[in-house]
């Protein structure tokens, strides 16, 4: 018999299969997991990434129409509030390579279909355990400065100068990607798959446009945001002398 969990951990399942996101979100329920159910990867990103009803464990599916399990966990990896949450494959594919791919591509752990419904809420229960004891489930930064500037993921609120700012919804998770991410580069191509999840065609300079309406709101503290040699941006806490605007 498997412990009851004693406060609710919400975990996402991500599967294509709505039969077995049924059955899967069903037992989990039942051992007193708090269930997010995705019919797709490109559903996940949209809903999860962009939002702030963050998951505890991510179930996730490899084949998938769409984006697929694996660059589904690639675009969390990308995101400081993901990278350490656990990531369980559930697929198909049983090769050892597959196997190989999927851990080192970000998954905890690797699980082949078809499974055992105990086992793999067993092993729920395992990859939870890892969680250091220091660190409270659900517990991620929410709220991010920068000199006069104040940002609070879950209102989807920017202050400045104690003054609220107008974002639009992209200019904001343009921020935060770089808030979350402080010391890393990203390549334009890299900032439309993390904000842009869709199908939709963007071009690299609309990512200049949108970085250029978000520094004009930010007035002063639009050193924020490093432009390097014409082909990304980054946000460098300590080097932000470095910034060189379009």
């Amino acid at each position: 018999m498997i412990e009851k969990i004693k406060q609710p951990i919400r975990v996402s399942v991500v599967d294509d299969e709505e039969d077995l996101l049924e059955i899967l979100s069903i037992n989990l329920k039942s051992e007193g997991y708090e269930v997010q159910k995705f019919i797709s990867g490109n559903q996940f990103l949209n809903e999860i990434l962009n939002g702030k009803d963050l998951p505890d464990l991510v179930l996730l599916d490899i084949m998938m129409d769409g984006i697929n399990g694996l660059d589904v966990c690639r675009k969390m990896r990308m995101d400081i509030r993901f990278q350490t949450i656990p990531v369980i494959f559930l697929t198909a594919k049983t090769g050892i390579k597959d196997k190989i791919q999927g851990l080192e591509w970000g998954g905890d752990d690797y699980i082949t279909k078809p499974f055992n419904i105990k086992e793999l809420l067993l092993r729920v229960k395992a990859v939870l355990k890892r969680i250091p004891k220091d660190m409270e489930i659900g517990d991620i930064q929410n709220i991010f400065t920068y000199k006069d500037l104040t940002v609070k993921r879950d209102s989807f609120l920017a202050t400045l100068d104690d003054q609220s700012i107008k974002l639009t919804k992209t200019e904001f998770h343009l921020l935060l990607l770089f808030l979350e991410n402080p010391g890393r580069f990203f390549p334009r191509q890299e900032i439309i798959d993390f904000i842009w999840t869709d199908d939709t065609y963007i071009s690299e300079r609309t990512v200049d446009v949108h970085i250029q309406r978000l520094r004009k709101k930010l007035k002063h503290c639009k050193t924020l945001i490093s432009t390097y040699s014409g082909v990304g941006y980054g946000y460098f806490p300590d080097k932000s002398s470095q910034n060189h605007p379009l």
